[in-house]
């Protein structure tokens, strides 16, 4: 399931910075910036930064200064606020007119175009729709907008402009804030509310309305299920009197002159089991005899056992 964000432009915005920035050491957060980063959290919205980094490409420090300087300002803000986490860092280190040839592109990463917020939502699954995008600069609401998202021009007096918020830009912004705490208050008065699913069933208002009834009347039958009833009972009836009757039917066929001959030989096995045991069990020739003798008429009962099935 897709989650809304909300977008930062990271230099003058969530940290003090008008130029440059590569020395960890000098990072210092903008006033709010916690708080308002944990309270876009509370508001069920992710975080990512969106920063230009050309410096990088003028090789006036390399992407590991950025990832420091990144780190440090993460460490500050959850030293503010521990809710003030920072779920993504995309930042882009190309320039057009690069000193460092590998960095010299139109990358479609740089804002004003949108390519690190797509690539942030393809990478956690974001819904941009419902997204916003918190920046200093014209080329911050151009890049949300591209991005389908909607946007707040932030303006702290409080902080010298940066070259890119003084650009020209034809794109105007859904929100103008003086203050992080101010936009996050704006984006939070845009939520629209879900009305709560019904669970339990209303009472219509006649019913709500009526008297308890004190003595209920005694439930009724109605007429047209009492033949029905009565005729699975009439069927229920006759299935159980012809299984007694093919019962009975069945203990007839049951006895056979074969099973009663074989009741008797069986009875005669167990006789001279007795008798060898009490006349010559000292004797094991003699109790040899008997033994072969209850074997043989074993084997004949079960011989009169299986004729009798045969019939």
């Amino acid at each position: 399931m897709k989650r809304p964000a909300v977008f930062f432009d990271r230099d003058n915005t969530l940290i003090a910075n008008d130029g440059y920035l590569g020395d960890p050491a000098q990072v210092t957060l903008i006033p709010g910036a916690a708080d308002a980063i944990a309270r876009a959290r509370t508001l069920g919205y992710a975080i990512v930064t969106v920063s230009n980094q050309s410096g990088v490409a003028r090789g006036m420090f390399d992407e590991d200064a950025v990832r420091a300087v990144n780190a440090k300002m993460d460490e500050l803000l959850r030293a503010q606020n521990p809710a003030a986490i920072i779920d993504r860092h995309e930042f882009c280190p190309y320039h057009p007119q690069a000193a460092v040839e590998k960095y010299r592109s139109e990358s479609p990463l740089r804002k004003p175009k949108p390519g690190m917020l797509i690539a942030a939502s393809e990478a956690m699954s974001i819904d941009l729709p419902h997204s916003w995008l918190i920046g200093d600069a014209p080329r911050d609401i151009a890049a949300g907008k591209a991005a389908g998202c909607r946007t707040i021009l932030f303006h702290d007096s409080a902080l010298p402009p940066s070259p890119a918020a003084e650009a020209d830009g034809n794109t105007a912004p859904d929100h103008t804030a003086a203050s992080l705490s101010d936009a996050v208050a704006y984006i939070a008065g845009q939520i629209t509310p879900t009305p709560p699913t019904a669970t339990v069933a209303t009472k219509p208002a006649a019913l709500a309305m009526a008297p308890p009834v004190r003595n209920p009347p005694a439930p009724t039958f109605k007429p047209e299920t009492l033949p029905a009833a009565s005729s699975r009972l009439e069927t229920v009836a006759e299935q159980i009197l012809l299984q007694l009757r093919r019962g009975g039917e069945m203990d007839r066929d049951d006895f056979s002159v074969s099973k009663l001959l074989a009741g008797l030989v069986q009875i005669f096995v167990l006789a001279v089991l007795f008798l060898g045991y009490v006349q010559v069990r000292n004797d094991v020739a003699w109790l040899q005899v008997y033994v072969l003798v209850a074997l043989t008429l074993q084997a004949m009962t079960i011989a009169l056992l299986i004729m009798s099935r045969q019939k």
